[in-house]
């Protein structure tokens, strides 16, 4: 191929021969501030101010803020806690009682172990000179502790006093827990006396009556009785077993 001779020269022209786009040479990056690199907002990137640093919170008052956070919390769990109890404690006052339970005592008589009376028969058993685990006994084999209990026969109060015996003993009122247990203490202890410290029949004379036991010259044969003076005697027995 023949080339143009050059106008300067006269030598032949060469031909120029240009590289790829993909690979020429980029230009360096001009260190001049007014060439610099721009920003899409035509802001020079040097000049672009960084966004200020997270400020480091005071340690005074993250710790107060986490304390306050604990309180709020702690507050929560009590409030649900409180609740709690209180739905768990009307829950047990509205259970009904276990068949057990009611079994043992009847209504409006006190089960075995409670005593509402616990101090008068106490003082009373040592005015005259009983134990006041056997007054308990009786007590709560006459009328379980029911001062206003009243038998079909009308035996009266918390041991159960007939009419005339109460009058006899100068009780005046039956129904009164102080002098119902004043007049059957003494009643039972005169009975101890008669039969020589006998609780056996001292116990079946509070039931059936001195007449029968010295008609029968012990026990009598009544299932009442004998059931009674069992009863007596082995609730007074456990409980000298438990003191």
């Amino acid at each position: 191929m023949n080339m143009a001779p050059n106008d300067v020269t006269g030598m032949p022209e060469q031909p120029r021969r240009t590289l790829p786009i993909a690979m020429r040479p980029w230009p360096p990056v001009p260190a001049s501030p007014s060439s610099a690199w721009l920003d899409p907002q035509g802001t020079p990137a040097d000049s672009v101010p960084a966004p200020p640093a997270a400020q480091d919170a005071s340690p005074e008052l993250s710790l107060s803020k986490l304390i306050a956070q604990l309180s709020r919390q702690l507050k929560s769990i009590e409030q649900t806690f409180t609740k709690a109890l209180q739905q768990l404690a009307k829950s047990v006052e509205s259970a009904p009682s276990s068949p057990s339970s009611s079994a043992a005592a009847p209504s409006g008589t006190a089960p075995r172990g409670a005593n509402p009376y616990d101090g008068m028969i106490r003082r009373t058993a040592q005015r005259h000179d009983l134990d006041p685990a056997l007054l308990n006994a009786v007590i709560r084999q006459e009328s379980g502790f029911n001062p206003q209990a009243r038998s079909s026969a009308g035996a009266m109060g918390l041991m159960q006093l007939m009419p005339d015996t109460a009058k006899s003993l100068g009780v005046t009122d039956a129904f009164d827990p102080a002098q119902n247990l004043e007049g059957g203490a003494k009643l039972l202890r005169g009975l101890i006396d008669q039969y020589g410290g006998r609780l056996d029949l001292a116990l079946a004379a509070y039931n059936a009556g001195s007449g029968a036991v010295d008609k029968y010259h012990g026990v009598p044969p009544f299932a009442e009785t004998r059931n009674y003076v069992h009863a007596i005697l082995d609730d007074y027995k456990a409980s000298a077993l438990r003191a």
